[in-house]
This record gives C-alpha cells, sequence and structure tokens, in this order.
C-alpha cells in the first residue's frame, strides 16, 4: 500500500514538473533549437537571397571560407580582429571585476550605493548604452572630447569611432562598462562563500596580502573563474554586436568588422544565407574550443590529476 501511494505521489509530482517545464521547453524548441538546426542545414545550401530553396552543395560554404582568395582575406582578417578584441575584454572584465568585487567584500560606509550603481550599466539595454556611448564619442559635442581637452590631453577634438586606430578600443571601453558589473556580482558572491575563519587563520600563521590571495583567495574562486571566463568569452565573442551595429557599423573600413558583423553583412546584407550560417557554425565551434579548455585546464580535479601524473612519471 505505501509502494503504490509513493508511486502515484511521483507520477502526479512528474506530471506537475512537465506541466511547469511545458512553456520553458516550448519556448526552447521554437526560438532555439529549430532555428539552430535551421540555421545547421541552410550552412551546406547555396541558400541565397532570392533563391529561398538553395541546392545542396555540401561544404563548399566552409572551403570557400578558408581557401576562396576573395573571401578568405576577409574572413581571417575579421577572425584576427575577433581574437583581438575578445582577448582584451575578457582580461580586462575579469581584472576590474575581480579588483571590484575585493573591494566591495570589505564592508565600508558607501559599499551599498556602490552595489546599487554598478547594476546600472547591466540593466541598460544594450541598444540603449550603446547609444550613450556614440553620444559620448561624439567628435562635435561627446563628453570624452570635452574632457580630454579641457586636461590638455589633446588639442583638437578626435573623431574616436571614425580613426581606425581607435575605433576597436572605443568598443571595447563601452563593453567593459557594460559587462564589468555582471562578473563583479559572480566574483562577490563567490567570496561570500570563503569563510573569515580562513583569512583569520592564514593572517595569524603571518601570510601576507599576496600570499593569501594566490594560496587561499585564488584557488577557493576557481569554480567561480571559470564561470565568468566562460560567460565573458560567449558575451566577447557575440554579444558585442549591438555595439557595433550603433558605434561603428563595422567601420571605419574594415577596424572592426568582427565575425560577428561579418556574419550579419554576409546574411542580411549581402542575403547570402547560407555562407553566412557556416559562418555562425565556425563561431560556434570557437566557443565551444574556448570553452572546454576553460573547463578541463582551470578544473582543480583535472588539474590535479595532471600533476599526480606527472609526479608519477618523474618517479618512474
Amino acid at each position: 500500500m505505501d509502494s503504490k501511494s509513493e508511486r502515484r505521489r511521483f507520477l502526479q509530482n512528474s506530471k506537475f514538473a512537465y506541466k511547469v517545464l511545458l512553456p520553458s521547453l516550448l519556448f526552447v524548441f521554437v526560438f532555439i533549437a529549430l532555428p539552430m538546426f535551421y540555421s545547421i542545414r541552410i550552412a551546406f545550401t547555396d541558400y541565397k537571397y532570392g533563391v529561398p530553396t538553395g541546392k545542396p552543395i555540401l561544404f563548399k560554404n566552409f572551403t570557400d571560407i578558408f581557401t576562396d582568395p576573395t573571401i578568405a582575406p576577409i574572413f581571417y582578417k575579421s577572425l584576427a580582429i575577433t581574437f583581438e578584441f575578445a582577448a582584451i575584454a575578457v582580461v580586462m572584465v575579469v581584472i576590474i571585476s575581480l579588483a571590484i568585487a575585493l573591494l566591495l567584500n570589505e564592508r565600508f560606509r558607501g559599499s551599498g550605493l556602490i552595489k546599487v550603481a554598478l547594476l546600472l550599466p547591466y540593466a541598460l539595454p544594450g541598444v540603449v548604452g550603446a547609444v550613450i556611448w556614440k553620444w559620448i564619442y561624439n567628435p562635435t559635442f561627446g563628453i570624452l572630447d570635452y574632457v580630454l581637452q579641457s586636461l590638455g590631453i589633446i588639442k583638437n577634438y578626435i573623431a574616436f569611432t571614425g580613426d581606425s586606430h581607435y575605433a576597436l578600443f572605443t568598443i571595447l571601453f563601452a563593453y567593459i562598462w557594460k559587462f564589468v558589473p555582471y562578473s563583479t556580482f559572480l566574483f562577490t558572491a563567490g567570496l561570500s562563500t570563503i569563510p573569515k575563519s580562513v583569512y583569520e587563520a592564514a593572517r595569524m600563521d603571518g601570510s601576507g596580502m599576496l600570499n593569501t590571495f594566490r594560496k587561499i583567495t585564488v584557488p577557493l574562486l576557481m569554480p567561480v573563474f571559470q564561470l565568468v571566463l566562460v560567460i565573458q568569452t560567449i558575451f566577447a565573442l557575440v554579444y558585442h554586436f549591438s555595439l557595433l551595429y550603433v558605434i561603428t557599423r563595422g567601420g571605419p573600413g574594415d577596424a572592426t568588422r568582427t565575425l560577428a558583423w561579418l556574419i550579419y553583412n554576409e546574411s542580411f546584407s549581402f542575403g547570402r544565407y547560407g555562407r553566412g550560417a557556416a559562418e555562425a557554425i565556425i563561431l560556434a565551434l570557437i566557443m565551444i574550443f574556448f570553452i572546454y579548455l576553460y573547463l578541463v585546464v582551470l578544473d582543480p580535479e583535472s588539474r590535479a590529476a595532471r600533476k599526480q601524473a606527472r609526479v608519477q612519471k618523474a618517479n618512474v
């Protein structure tokens, strides 16, 4: 009797769980899974604007991207710009957000106000934040030029978004402003889980600030580091698009033409949907590679296993 009632209760709970999850599953299926599989399908066709029933061409889109003399140089240049932007963006966001989190982990007057202020950039829609930065960079009435000229750093106003030497960094600064708050709160949450007694014991043992950070804080925060690196790499490779679209539109020339902008151009400006889908798949594979790298290289258990294997190899 008890087993029957338990089984009935389990089935009722399962039905309830499925009913609760059904809207989310439908959303994922309609807006994520279907477009993803459709993109994979058309990546192997010559689907273009005006030719919705593209014929299968197998891997031609991919081989053209890597080997065609008119297509490959554009792709490789965009790939280099993407890696440059992503590398600088991820490193800067991790360093700045960790520094702010360490500051906020200390109790002081006004820390709550700083946390509220940090929420504003991330809470703003991406396009709104991009418009704000476009005004800041404006060469006629932008506040950045005004401040730099007032400080005597520059003599004349500079069109930062129109200069190929500065354009990528204008997107980079806007990106850091937008996404540092998110990583800061992840690091803050991670720091709050580290017992204060661990730091007190380290202080009693005479451990200095830097040594404590290196031997205690970093190892205990490694899961958060992994999470932040994964999220920020995805953001840096893809979610800078709204900033590009509003501030520079991939220019001047090809100075800010990242892979995300190249995919947009191929698909919606030139109507080459098959090639655009192929480039999107390549970008997704790049993200998967970096995610795997972070999860394997930075995983404490994997690192311990590799260290033990090296020790055993040395002893043989």
